[in-house]
């Protein structure tokens, strides 16, 4: 968990929604003319994904031949290295599908001891699920800092160009 309220922290210059805007992640602005704008977020995959799947987090847990996939922090059937403790950024839960490595779609260790590994079967999404699918962000992880108008992030333990009172140390768990 405390890499978790790590991630949620106001760092760098990173989008966040420490106050739960309804509108989702923003930030304050190094544009003077703008004290804070939105940032394009989109919601985290979970009936489809996008490109090849690497921001996938969803609960699909079988393999496109229908085979249950094996929790990441387990090493039965299956040894290997890709552990939840030391890939915290890949969101590696449960026995879900992931793409933690760049393969083509997401992937899993398989639980049959035959099988070591194998894609799953998650549609990509459409053009319309991609314009449509934004959320409030409140617990968004990513490194976005670029508003949607195109203004670069002002850093949140700055105070120019804008005073602001939300800063890491006012908001340690955001």
């Amino acid at each position: 968990w405390k890499w978790i309220l790590y991630m949620l922290r106001l760092e760098e210059n990173y989008c966040r929604n420490p106050d739960k805007d309804g509108k989702g992640p923003w930030c304050y602005t190094t544009d003077p003319a703008t004290r804070f704008d939105y940032c394009n977020i989109p919601e985290c995959e979970v009936e489809c994904m996008h490109c090849s799947g690497e921001n996938y987090h969803g609960v699909i847990a079988t393999t496109v031949s229908g085979i249950e996939c094996q929790r990441w922090d387990s090493q039965k059937p299956h040894s290997h290295g890709y552990l939840p403790e030391n890939f915290p950024e890949k969101d590696l839960k449960m026995n879900y599908c992931r793409n933690p490595d760049g393969e083509p779609r997401p992937w899993c260790f398989t639980t049959s001891p035959t099988k070591r590994w194998e894609y799953c079967d998650i549609p990509r999404c459409s053009e319309s699920q991609m314009e449509t699918s934004f959320w409030q962000g409140e617990d968004y992880q990513g490194k976005v800092s670029v508003t949607e108008s195109g203004n670069t992030c002002q850093h949140w333990s700055a105070q120019s160009p804008h005073k602001h009172a939300r800063t890491p140390e006012n908001y340690p768990c955001k």
